[in-house]
């Protein structure tokens, strides 16, 4: 039975619990969140409520990792580790906690964009830590799906998993155009070390961009003259033909593809390969498109007049 009954719904909710109830892969979605900083709902949320995912997070802000803690399920388990290239390091805390990162600010790279105020290092505390590579966590199972939001250490997450990344199938992750940390990988790195670790660009979730500072900034519109591209989520996909995953990946790909990816033409792909194994049936794909916005749905073909 269909769960989207309720009219406070989204689009996506009701696109996204069609799958989640037809879908029945031998065991859950298992999803890595590197900066698991609960700075706004994250992507994977509903899978997380629809009982078909389960969740393993990591966080080193230890009030990030407090409040983690205290509004878990039973299918999120939490750690308070900093991930990379094993060591003894720093962790720059940011009073806005989304710039907090293992790699220092990059004063005169902000200033050339018009962003000096983010350096106030009176505001920035030093947190000395111990950062672990994910291979080395045994309580860490192989992993479906990585999101990383870690502002500058994207590199040594992904140099550091390579084994529970091995069966991999979706990667996640903020992508940099521009430093605005001293030594970061920029966007050119993190694609060249995925794309020789089997993966491929699929999409970016959204780019953000700046405008470069003058002298006639109280004459324009901003958010109109926003040239200086910054940074952005892209998602990477496992670089295979469809034929080639089992049933199990082939679901879990439509589910992540779905609820993580914005990407639902994935979740057809998934659907049709599914559908001709006989391992779903046909009308599945239908109910699915059925929930769709109306601009994303053919219109019938008209009959020919005799």
């Amino acid at each position: 039975m269909m769960k989207d009954a309720s009219p406070t719904l989204s689009h996506a909710d009701r696109r996204r619990q069609v799958l989640t109830s037809a879908l029945a892969p031998s065991r859950r979605v298992r999803i890595c969140d590197v900066g698991a900083n609960p700075l706004s709902v994250p992507p994977y949320q509903g899978l997380l409520d629809d009982g078909v995912a389960e969740l393993y997070g990591f966080e080193p802000n230890p009030e990030a990792f407090a409040k983690l803690e205290a509004a878990k399920s039973d299918a999120e388990t939490y750690f308070p580790h900093a991930i990379g290239a094993a060591g003894e390091r720093t962790l720059y805390l940011h009073p806005k906690s989304g710039f907090s990162s293992l790699f220092p600010l990059d004063a005169e790279r902000l200033a050339r964009i018009g962003k000096s105020h983010l350096v106030r290092a009176d505001d920035i505390v030093k947190h000395p830590l111990t950062t672990v590579p994910l291979d080395e966590l045994t309580a860490l199972p192989d992993i479906d799906v990585l999101k990383m939001d870690v502002q500058g250490a994207e590199k040594e997450v992904l140099q550091g998993g390579m084994d529970r990344l091995a069966s991999a199938l979706v990667v996640i992750t903020e992508v940099r155009f521009y430093q605005i940390y001293e030594d970061e990988p920029t966007f050119g790195d993190i694609e060249r070390l995925l794309r020789d670790m089997g993966f491929r660009l699929h999409k970016f979730l959204f780019t953000k961009s700046v405008m470069l500072p003058h002298d006639y900034q109280a004459s324009v519109v901003r958010k109109g003259l926003t040239s200086q591209l910054l940074d952005g989520d892209a998602v990477f996909l496992r670089a295979r033909d469809l034929s080639a995953f089992s049933n199990d990946e082939l679901m879990h790909q439509a589910l992540t593809g779905d609820a993580m990816c914005d990407a639902p033409d994935l979740a057809l792909s998934c659907l049709s390969a599914l559908s001709e194994r006989g391992a779903v049936p046909d009308t599945l794909a239908h109910d699915y498109i059925a929930r769709f916005r109306h601009h994303q749905i053919a219109k019938p073909a008209k009959g020919r007049e005799p």
